[in-house]
């Protein structure tokens, strides 16, 4: 497929994720979807038991800044010694840019956190959920730039992409069983974040070929 289509493919698919986000975000309040949150962290305590809150209190630690912004440093030292200066900002304009996002998003909204028990200490507002929303769009991210590196060997590629799809998705579903956020915030947060990292990929395309991985 010709560059210019897998543009028009993404910013397509973008306009797409934030329409979704904008039709979720008119209808937090429906009764019936606060009540599916609780009946859902009420299931998956009964399912997990006690070694839950030990499973998903660490999955939503790596959801968190503590181990982006780690990675997120060794990548720049690791870009900017292969000399590739524009991936080396694009990932960083991903992580900073995500996350003020969902500040900005999150003082727009100002939906409380749902009146459940926390797990985990929290602070701001509920939606969208923030370790959602930069998790898909980070990990997403890192995860494209694997199977670009890789588009010789396919297993390994589909193994990097099943393996961030799972990891994302339970850092979304941690948030949950840890009371601190709505179903809705959640799905909120992966259509926000995957818009972003659908724009994250969309501007990799304009980098100078000689600086990208194989587009």
């Amino acid at each position: 497929m010709p560059v210019h289509q897998k543009q028009i493919l993404l910013f397509s698919c973008m306009v797409l994720s934030i329409a979704l986000f904008i039709t979720i975000a008119f209808n937090l309040k429906r009764p019936w979807l606060l009540n599916f949150g609780e009946q859902m962290q009420s299931y998956l305590y009964d399912f997990l038991g006690p070694f839950g809150d030990f499973i998903f209190v660490v999955i939503t630690y790596i959801g968190s800044g503590y181990v982006s912004f780690p990675i997120m440093g060794i990548l720049i030292f690791v870009f900017l010694y292969q000399k590739r200066l524009w991936t080396t900002l694009l990932i960083v304009f991903n992580l900073i840019g995500v996350r003020q996002l969902n500040w900005l998003l999150k003082s727009i909204f100002e939906r409380p956190r749902p009146d459940l028990e926390h797990l985990v200490q929290v602070s701001s507002a509920s939606f969208p959920s923030g370790h959602s929303m930069n998790s898909i769009a980070f990990f997403g991210f890192l995860a494209f730039l694997w199977h670009q590196k890789l588009k010789g060997n396919r297993k390994l590629s589909r193994w990097v992409w099943a393996s961030s799809v799972v990891l994302i998705g339970l850092i979304g579903l941690s948030r949950i069983y840890l009371g601190v956020h709505y179903p809705l915030d959640v799905i909120g947060g992966f259509l926000g974040g995957g818009a972003w990292l659908l724009f994250s990929i969309l501007l990799y395309t304009y980098i100078p070929k000689g600086e990208r991985f194989d587009w």
